[in-house]
């Protein structure tokens, strides 16, 4: 399994959601504002731009200290040298991924109900992302969690949980005081004037 890799501050760069920039710039800017990890994820793009813009962002951060995870891929994970994967609920198996990306990668999961909780292998999967925590624009089928549910999701949990859903800096705390071991966000630093000083204002308050 990994070693230690800190989710406090965790970083989802999409392309669509950057304000009309670069994904690279942005995700450098998150990286100079103290985000912890950085997951790329492309929802809408064609696999050779999704290649291609996992390796530019995989090079640019192959001397930071920020783990690198491809949001669904595992071979375009393997392909760049990614630090891992996240995988949703209908993407392949964390077993698979295990298996293509050996024992070091960090294995993420999207976890949102207590039959996922239950499910969750500790021995492969190194973190769950669960929520929504608050209303998103990203997820919008899926039924707010809030406070209370969200805590319950997290006593189920086997491994280390990241709230995901409509976090800001301004209202990440609660996410913490539920139980998360970190917060997840996009376009509270992607589409801010400044994502560097957005990762800032994350930091300050996860520190």
């Amino acid at each position: 399994m990994t070693g230690a890799f800190d989710l406090s501050v965790y970083f989802v760069a999409d392309p669509s959601c950057c304000a009309g920039r670069d994904i690279a710039g942005v995700v450098m800017d998150a990286v100079r504002g103290g985000v912890t990890m950085v997951q790329y994820r492309n929802k809408s793009g064609n696999m050779p731009e999704i290649h291609a813009q996992a390796a530019m962002i995989a090079e640019l951060l192959k001397d930071a200290d920020v783990p690198f995870l491809i949001n669904d891929h595992i071979d375009v994970a393997f392909a760049v040298e990614a630090d891992g994967v996240h995988l949703g609920q209908g993407d392949a198996s964390p077993a698979t991924a295990r298996e293509k990306l050996g024992s070091q990668a960090i294995i993420g999961q999207t976890a949102f109900t207590s039959e996922h909780m239950q499910a969750i292998d500790s021995q492969v999967v190194d973190y769950v992302g669960t929520g929504p925590f608050y209303p998103t624009q990203t997820d919008k089928g899926k039924p707010v969690l809030g406070a209370e549910e969200f805590a319950a999701l997290v006593k189920l949990s086997p491994v280390p949980v990241v709230g995901i859903g409509g976090i800001t800096a301004g209202n990440a705390a609660a996410v913490i005081d539920a139980g998360a071991h970190g917060v997840a966000m996009m376009r509270a630093i992607s589409e801010a004037e400044s994502p560097e000083a957005a990762a800032q204002e994350f930091t300050k308050v996860l520190s």
